[in-house]
Protein backbone atom coordinates (compact mmCIF):
# COMPACT_ATOMS: atom_id res chain seq x y z
CA UNK A 1 0.00 0.00 0.00
CA UNK A 2 1.17 3.15 -0.60
CA UNK A 3 1.82 5.90 2.08
CA UNK A 4 -0.14 9.66 2.04
CA UNK A 5 3.43 11.07 0.48
CA UNK A 6 3.57 8.43 -2.34
CA UNK A 7 -0.19 8.94 -2.95
CA UNK A 8 0.23 12.95 -3.18
CA UNK A 9 3.15 12.10 -5.14
CA UNK A 10 1.20 9.69 -7.91
CA UNK A 11 -2.01 12.00 -8.01
CA UNK A 12 0.67 14.92 -9.10
CA UNK A 13 2.03 12.29 -11.66
CA UNK A 14 -1.64 11.43 -12.78
CA UNK A 15 -2.35 15.47 -13.05
CA UNK A 16 0.55 15.61 -15.78
CA UNK A 17 -0.88 13.05 -17.95
CA UNK A 18 -3.42 13.06 -20.57
CA UNK A 19 -6.70 10.96 -20.72
CA UNK A 20 -6.28 8.67 -24.09
CA UNK A 21 -8.44 5.69 -23.62
CA UNK A 22 -11.80 5.26 -21.60
CA UNK A 23 -13.56 1.88 -21.87
CA UNK A 24 -14.58 -1.23 -19.61
CA UNK A 25 -13.63 -5.02 -19.53
CA UNK A 26 -16.17 -7.12 -21.52
CA UNK A 27 -17.34 -10.59 -20.34
CA UNK A 28 -15.39 -12.04 -23.51
CA UNK A 29 -12.01 -10.35 -22.52
CA UNK A 30 -11.37 -12.19 -19.32
CA UNK A 31 -9.99 -15.66 -18.93
CA UNK A 32 -10.57 -18.94 -16.34
CA UNK A 33 -9.51 -16.58 -13.33
CA UNK A 34 -12.58 -13.93 -14.41
CA UNK A 35 -10.53 -11.47 -14.60
CA UNK A 36 -8.95 -9.59 -17.58
CA UNK A 37 -6.48 -11.14 -19.66
CA UNK A 38 -3.29 -10.05 -20.46
CA UNK A 39 -3.39 -9.58 -24.01
CA UNK A 40 -6.61 -7.51 -23.70
CA UNK A 41 -4.62 -5.11 -21.16
CA UNK A 42 -1.98 -4.54 -23.69
CA UNK A 43 -4.90 -3.71 -26.48
CA UNK A 44 -6.05 -1.22 -24.52
CA UNK A 45 -3.05 0.42 -23.69
CA UNK A 46 -1.75 0.30 -27.14
CA UNK A 47 -4.50 2.25 -28.50
CA UNK A 48 -4.08 4.58 -25.42
CA UNK A 49 -1.01 4.88 -26.66
CA UNK A 50 -1.87 5.79 -30.74
CA UNK A 51 -4.03 7.98 -29.70
CA UNK A 52 -1.22 9.95 -27.57
CA UNK A 53 1.30 9.58 -30.33
CA UNK A 54 -1.19 11.09 -32.85
CA UNK A 55 -2.32 13.81 -30.02
CA UNK A 56 1.66 15.27 -29.51
CA UNK A 57 1.79 14.83 -33.77
CA UNK A 58 4.32 12.49 -33.21
CA UNK A 59 3.26 10.15 -35.82
CA UNK A 60 4.16 11.15 -39.38
CA UNK A 61 1.32 11.38 -41.52
CA UNK A 62 -0.88 10.49 -39.39
CA UNK A 63 -0.23 6.45 -39.17
CA UNK A 64 -1.35 5.42 -35.95
CA UNK A 65 -1.15 1.51 -36.82
CA UNK A 66 2.91 1.83 -38.16
CA UNK A 67 3.48 3.28 -34.70
CA UNK A 68 2.42 0.22 -32.82
CA UNK A 69 4.92 -1.47 -35.30
CA UNK A 70 8.27 0.62 -34.00
CA UNK A 71 7.34 -0.68 -30.09
CA UNK A 72 10.37 -2.39 -28.82
CA UNK A 73 9.79 -3.02 -25.34
CA UNK A 74 7.26 -2.77 -22.49
CA UNK A 75 7.23 -3.36 -19.31
CA UNK A 76 4.38 -3.82 -17.74
CA UNK A 77 2.57 -3.84 -13.57
CA UNK A 78 -0.03 -5.62 -13.19
CA UNK A 79 -1.40 -3.79 -9.92
CA UNK A 80 -5.02 -4.85 -9.19
CA UNK A 81 -7.38 -7.03 -11.03
CA UNK A 82 -9.95 -5.69 -13.68
CA UNK A 83 -12.75 -7.89 -13.58
CA UNK A 84 -16.25 -7.50 -15.42
CA UNK A 85 -17.60 -4.26 -16.28
CA UNK A 86 -15.00 -2.53 -14.65
CA UNK A 87 -14.86 1.20 -15.86
CA UNK A 88 -11.43 1.85 -16.96
CA UNK A 89 -9.17 5.12 -18.41
CA UNK A 90 -5.99 5.25 -19.74
CA UNK A 91 -3.73 8.32 -19.12
CA UNK A 92 -0.19 8.35 -21.12
CA UNK A 93 2.70 11.07 -20.87
CA UNK A 94 6.50 10.88 -21.94
CA UNK A 95 8.63 9.67 -19.48
CA UNK A 96 12.05 9.58 -21.05
CA UNK A 97 13.51 11.22 -24.29
CA UNK A 98 16.36 9.35 -25.90
CA UNK A 99 18.35 9.74 -29.09
CA UNK A 100 16.17 7.57 -31.32
CA UNK A 101 13.67 6.80 -28.64
CA UNK A 102 10.74 7.41 -26.68
CA UNK A 103 9.55 5.66 -22.91
CA UNK A 104 5.83 6.41 -22.93
CA UNK A 105 4.02 5.94 -19.38
CA UNK A 106 0.73 4.64 -19.29
CA UNK A 107 -1.72 4.58 -16.44
CA UNK A 108 -4.53 2.29 -16.16
CA UNK A 109 -7.06 3.21 -13.91
CA UNK A 110 -10.77 2.62 -12.11
CA UNK A 111 -12.29 5.65 -14.29
CA UNK A 112 -15.04 6.14 -10.70
CA UNK A 113 -12.43 5.42 -7.75
CA UNK A 114 -9.49 6.39 -9.80
CA UNK A 115 -7.44 3.24 -8.32
CA UNK A 116 -4.45 2.68 -10.68
CA UNK A 117 -5.07 -1.07 -12.17
CA UNK A 118 -2.25 -1.60 -14.44
CA UNK A 119 0.97 0.19 -15.76
CA UNK A 120 3.15 0.14 -19.16
CA UNK A 121 6.16 2.03 -19.58
CA UNK A 122 6.29 1.40 -23.52
CA UNK A 123 9.73 2.18 -25.39
CA UNK A 124 8.87 3.50 -29.29
CA UNK A 125 11.57 4.04 -31.49
CA UNK A 126 11.20 7.17 -33.28
CA UNK A 127 13.80 7.46 -35.68
CA UNK A 128 12.75 10.23 -38.14
CA UNK A 129 10.31 11.60 -35.38
CA UNK A 130 10.99 15.31 -34.19
CA UNK A 131 10.25 14.89 -30.60
CA UNK A 132 12.33 18.14 -29.64
CA UNK A 133 10.96 19.95 -26.99
CA UNK A 134 8.52 17.30 -25.23
CA UNK A 135 7.76 17.43 -21.47
CA UNK A 136 8.71 14.71 -19.73
CA UNK A 137 6.31 13.48 -16.49
CA UNK A 138 7.97 11.31 -13.84
CA UNK A 139 7.58 8.13 -13.42
CA UNK A 140 5.13 7.43 -9.94
CA UNK A 141 6.23 4.21 -7.51
CA UNK A 142 3.19 1.69 -8.85
CA UNK A 143 4.67 2.12 -12.35
CA UNK A 144 8.30 1.09 -12.04
CA UNK A 145 10.28 -2.26 -12.11
CA UNK A 146 9.69 -4.36 -9.22
CA UNK A 147 10.70 -7.99 -9.53
CA UNK A 148 12.41 -7.48 -13.00
CA UNK A 149 15.25 -5.87 -13.51
CA UNK A 150 14.83 -3.91 -16.35
CA UNK A 151 18.84 -3.34 -16.87
CA UNK A 152 19.23 -7.32 -17.06
CA UNK A 153 19.55 -8.75 -20.00
CA UNK A 154 19.48 -12.64 -21.34
CA UNK A 155 20.58 -13.75 -24.81
CA UNK A 156 17.77 -14.79 -26.94
CA UNK A 157 17.86 -18.11 -27.82
CA UNK A 158 17.72 -17.60 -32.08
CA UNK A 159 16.24 -21.42 -32.82
CA UNK A 160 13.98 -24.17 -31.12
CA UNK A 161 16.58 -26.23 -30.83
CA UNK A 162 19.05 -23.64 -28.82
CA UNK A 163 15.87 -22.86 -27.18
CA UNK A 164 15.20 -26.91 -25.77
CA UNK A 165 18.86 -26.71 -25.12
CA UNK A 166 18.43 -24.68 -22.47
CA UNK A 167 15.19 -26.39 -20.94
CA UNK A 168 12.99 -24.28 -22.78
CA UNK A 169 9.70 -26.14 -23.20
CA UNK A 170 7.36 -25.83 -26.07
CA UNK A 171 3.95 -24.92 -25.07
CA UNK A 172 2.69 -23.03 -27.71
CA UNK A 173 2.98 -22.78 -31.49
CA UNK A 174 0.99 -22.06 -34.67
CA UNK A 175 0.55 -20.07 -37.82
CA UNK A 176 -0.42 -15.82 -37.53
CA UNK A 177 -3.61 -15.23 -39.42
CA UNK A 178 -4.71 -11.72 -41.26
CA UNK A 179 -6.87 -10.77 -38.09
CA UNK A 180 -3.91 -10.76 -35.91
CA UNK A 181 -2.21 -8.22 -37.92
CA UNK A 182 -2.15 -4.85 -38.67
CA UNK A 183 -2.42 -3.26 -42.62
CA UNK A 184 0.96 -3.84 -43.83
CA UNK A 185 0.83 -7.81 -42.61
CA UNK A 186 2.50 -7.24 -39.12
CA UNK A 187 1.14 -9.10 -35.96
CA UNK A 188 -0.34 -6.36 -33.71
CA UNK A 189 1.88 -6.10 -30.45
CA UNK A 190 -0.76 -6.88 -28.60
CA UNK A 191 -0.64 -10.42 -29.97
CA UNK A 192 2.94 -11.38 -28.81
CA UNK A 193 1.28 -11.44 -25.15
CA UNK A 194 -1.96 -12.91 -26.51
CA UNK A 195 -0.28 -16.09 -27.78
CA UNK A 196 1.95 -16.06 -25.16
CA UNK A 197 -0.87 -16.71 -22.69
CA UNK A 198 -2.52 -19.42 -24.80
CA UNK A 199 0.38 -21.17 -24.51
CA UNK A 200 0.40 -21.29 -20.12
CA UNK A 201 -1.76 -24.06 -19.64
CA UNK A 202 0.65 -26.75 -21.88
CA UNK A 203 3.13 -24.91 -19.14
CA UNK A 204 1.14 -25.63 -15.95
CA UNK A 205 0.87 -29.14 -17.22
CA UNK A 206 4.11 -29.85 -17.03
CA UNK A 207 4.51 -27.84 -13.81
CA UNK A 208 1.66 -29.03 -11.56
CA UNK A 209 1.07 -32.19 -10.06
CA UNK A 210 -1.77 -33.65 -8.69
CA UNK A 211 -2.98 -31.67 -6.22
CA UNK A 212 -2.51 -28.56 -8.31
CA UNK A 213 -3.81 -30.00 -11.44
CA UNK A 214 -7.45 -30.94 -9.29
CA UNK A 215 -7.27 -27.71 -7.76
CA UNK A 216 -7.08 -25.67 -11.12
CA UNK A 217 -9.60 -28.23 -13.16
CA UNK A 218 -12.16 -27.41 -9.97
CA UNK A 219 -11.90 -23.88 -10.26
CA UNK A 220 -10.25 -23.60 -6.62
CA UNK A 221 -7.17 -21.99 -8.12
CA UNK A 222 -6.01 -20.20 -10.96
CA UNK A 223 -2.85 -18.61 -12.25
CA UNK A 224 -1.73 -14.56 -12.47
CA UNK A 225 0.69 -12.42 -13.88
CA UNK A 226 2.23 -9.32 -11.88
CA UNK A 227 4.44 -7.96 -13.89
CA UNK A 228 5.61 -8.37 -17.52
CA UNK A 229 8.60 -7.68 -20.15
CA UNK A 230 7.81 -8.06 -23.62
CA UNK A 231 10.77 -7.61 -26.38
CA UNK A 232 9.80 -7.44 -29.51
CA UNK A 233 13.70 -8.42 -31.71
CA UNK A 234 11.92 -9.23 -35.35
CA UNK A 235 8.39 -8.90 -36.08
CA UNK A 236 6.04 -11.83 -37.03
CA UNK A 237 4.38 -11.37 -40.80
CA UNK A 238 0.88 -13.12 -42.03
CA UNK A 239 1.91 -16.43 -42.53
CA UNK A 240 4.32 -16.85 -40.29
CA UNK A 241 4.76 -20.19 -38.23
CA UNK A 242 6.01 -19.61 -35.15
CA UNK A 243 6.78 -21.84 -31.59
CA UNK A 244 6.66 -20.35 -28.34
CA UNK A 245 8.60 -21.76 -25.70
CA UNK A 246 8.77 -21.25 -21.69
CA UNK A 247 11.28 -21.89 -18.25
CA UNK A 248 11.50 -20.99 -15.17
CA UNK A 249 14.30 -18.54 -13.99
CA UNK A 250 14.26 -18.49 -10.92
CA UNK A 251 11.40 -18.97 -7.50
CA UNK A 252 10.39 -17.02 -4.62
CA UNK A 253 7.87 -18.37 -1.68
CA UNK A 254 5.19 -17.83 -4.43
CA UNK A 255 6.48 -16.34 -7.41
CA UNK A 256 8.25 -17.74 -10.56
CA UNK A 257 9.92 -15.58 -12.43
CA UNK A 258 8.91 -17.28 -16.08
CA UNK A 259 10.54 -16.75 -19.56
CA UNK A 260 9.63 -16.93 -22.85
CA UNK A 261 10.72 -17.39 -26.43
CA UNK A 262 8.84 -16.83 -29.98
CA UNK A 263 10.52 -18.18 -32.22
CA UNK A 264 9.84 -17.31 -36.52
CA UNK A 265 10.10 -20.83 -37.74
CA UNK A 266 9.64 -19.26 -41.21
CA UNK A 267 12.62 -17.05 -41.30
CA UNK A 268 14.56 -18.86 -38.37
CA UNK A 269 14.80 -15.96 -35.77
CA UNK A 270 13.78 -15.23 -32.69
CA UNK A 271 10.65 -12.73 -32.41
CA UNK A 272 10.45 -11.80 -29.62
CA UNK A 273 11.14 -12.50 -26.13
CA UNK A 274 9.33 -11.64 -22.63
CA UNK A 275 9.88 -12.37 -18.69
CA UNK A 276 7.15 -12.62 -15.99
CA UNK A 277 6.34 -13.08 -12.38
CA UNK A 278 3.60 -15.27 -12.12
CA UNK A 279 1.72 -16.69 -9.02
CA UNK A 280 -0.94 -19.11 -8.04
CA UNK A 281 -3.93 -17.44 -6.78
CA UNK A 282 -6.81 -18.59 -4.52
CA UNK A 283 -9.87 -18.12 -6.45
CA UNK A 284 -12.01 -17.61 -3.21
CA UNK A 285 -9.92 -15.18 -1.70
CA UNK A 286 -8.18 -13.65 -4.57
CA UNK A 287 -4.62 -13.61 -3.06
CA UNK A 288 -1.64 -15.69 -4.34
CA UNK A 289 -1.14 -18.67 -2.30
CA UNK A 290 2.69 -20.24 -1.42
CA UNK A 291 4.18 -22.46 -3.80
CA UNK A 292 3.67 -26.51 -2.73
CA UNK A 293 6.60 -28.00 -2.46
CA UNK A 294 5.80 -31.05 -4.94
CA UNK A 295 5.05 -27.91 -7.24
CA UNK A 296 8.50 -26.84 -6.71
CA UNK A 297 10.30 -29.76 -6.75
CA UNK A 298 8.61 -29.83 -10.61
CA UNK A 299 9.58 -26.16 -11.03
CA UNK A 300 13.46 -26.75 -10.15
CA UNK A 301 13.61 -29.58 -12.84
CA UNK A 302 12.84 -26.61 -15.53
CA UNK A 303 15.11 -24.23 -14.69
CA UNK A 304 16.43 -22.20 -17.60
CA UNK A 305 20.27 -23.19 -18.13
Amino acid sequence: MMNKQENKQANKHKAELQGCFWGSVNRWECDENDHLNVRFYAHKMNQALQVFLLQENLIPDAEPEAALQRIRVQHIRFLREARIATPLRIDCGIARSGDAELDILQLMVDNVTDTPVAAFVTTVDTSGWQTQGKAEVPVPVEAAARGLDPASSHSAPSSRKEATAQSFQIVGGGIIGPEECDAAGFLLPHNYIGRISDGMPNLWAFLNGDVDSQARQSGAQGGAALEYRLHIHAPLRHGSIFSHLSGIRSLGNKTQNMAHAVIDETAGRCAATAEAVGVAMDLATRRAVPISQERRQRLERLMIR
